[in-house]
This record gives C-alpha cells, structure tokens and sequence, in this order.
C-alpha cells in the first residue's frame, strides 16, 4: 500500500482505526487482528517513506535476519 502524501496516509489510519471492524472486509471476509496489524503497519511504513524515515522500521528486518 502506498500513498501519495502523508496527509493521504494519516487519513486512511485515521479512518481505517474508527471504522467498527464489523463493517469492514479484506477478501470479501471480516479482518483478523493480523489483516489489521498488516494494513496499519503498510500505511505507517508508506508515511515513513514519505517523511524520509524509512530508516525506522529498515532496521527492524536486520533484526528478524
């Protein structure tokens, strides 16, 4: 998931994080905990990224290798 801006970005967790997770679908089912820890995560990285941060979560694959 990438975004155009961090505005872009904070809006989707923004409104990602208020939506009851009743109402939501990911492949046509209900999100587990994981799906949402995925999509937050992608949306973080992607404001990183745009932020010029990149280097805050990089660091946490040296740590998994």
């Amino acid at each position: 998931m990438e975004f155009d801006s961090v505005r872009e970005a904070m809006e989707f967790l923004i409104s990602y994080n208020e939506s009851p997770r009743e109402n939501m679908k990911i492949d046509g089912h209900e999100p587990s905990f994981e799906d949402l820890q995925e999509a937050n995560r992608e949306a973080l990285y992607s404001a990183c990224d745009l932020l010029g941060m990149s280097d805050l979560y990089l660091h946490l694959d040296e740590q998994t290798a």
